[in-house]
């Protein structure tokens, strides 16, 4: 895995602000603590109007190594756990949130959920990650 380059090109399916067909999603980090929120239009529907549970494994995964990358890691997800608890609509908007759980040298144990407009868990999931060095720095911006 050293061989690969990491670099942000801006084409994140889930976060990169130059994919046309991407997510787009925006992160704030407050107390430890990534949140988002998203909706997910039709054309990401599982059966009839419910959100394929692989777009939520996604946003999910995708908060909770941004929640690394905040705290100062370049990381990557070795082991990923989800539950699907109850549906999510199409067209409904639903809140992300990770936080970190437990830190043994470069792995990670992170937690995230995805939270219904009611206060509903939709889905949890459990990654173990793997800090692969300090986030470089973009010199670009």
């Amino acid at each position: 895995m050293s061989n690969l380059d990491l670099a942000d090109d801006g084409m994140c399916f889930a976060c990169g602000r130059r994919n046309p067909d991407g997510l787009r999603l925006e992160f704030a980090y407050e107390a430890g603590e990534v949140r988002t929120s998203v909706s997910f239009p039709k054309k990401y529907q599982g059966y009839r109007d419910l959100v394929h549970g692989g777009l939520l494994s996604t946003v999910l995964d995708e908060a909770m190594v941004t929640l690394l990358n905040r705290l100062g890691h370049l990381a990557v997800t070795g082991e990923l756990r989800i539950r699907f608890l109850h549906p999510v609509l199409v067209n409904q908007e639903i809140e992300i949130r990770a936080r970190l759980v437990e830190r043994r040298g470069k792995r990670f144990k992170v937690a995230a959920s995805a939270l219904l407009p009611d206060g509903v868990t939709a889905a949890e999931a459990e990654a173990t990650c793997l800090s692969l060095g300090p986030l470089p720095h973009d010199d670009e911006t």
